[in-house]
């Protein structure tokens, strides 16, 4: 039941728990260095996809129209 006066429904028997009452700050650490390299491998993966799919703004043609000449013949 909620309290006539209660606009932020705070005073009412909910009981909150604190999440941090056995903080463990070495397990905080490991757990912020995990999330960061979990979170670099992504971005290393997305780059990766991005190399894989980038391709030559000239057409083919343009590209290949040097390609029968031999260079020891310069």
């Amino acid at each position: 039941m909620i309290h006539p006066k209660d606009d932020y429904r705070v005073l009412g028997k909910k009981i909150e728990v604190d999440s941090d009452v056995n903080e463990d700050r070495n397990r905080e650490v490991q757990l912020d260095d995990s999330f960061e390299d979990w979170y670099g491998n992504i971005n290393y993966q997305v780059k990766q996809r991005l190399d894989l799919t980038k391709v030559p703004q000239d057409s083919v043609f343009d590209s290949a129209v040097d390609m029968d000449e031999d260079p020891s013949e310069d």
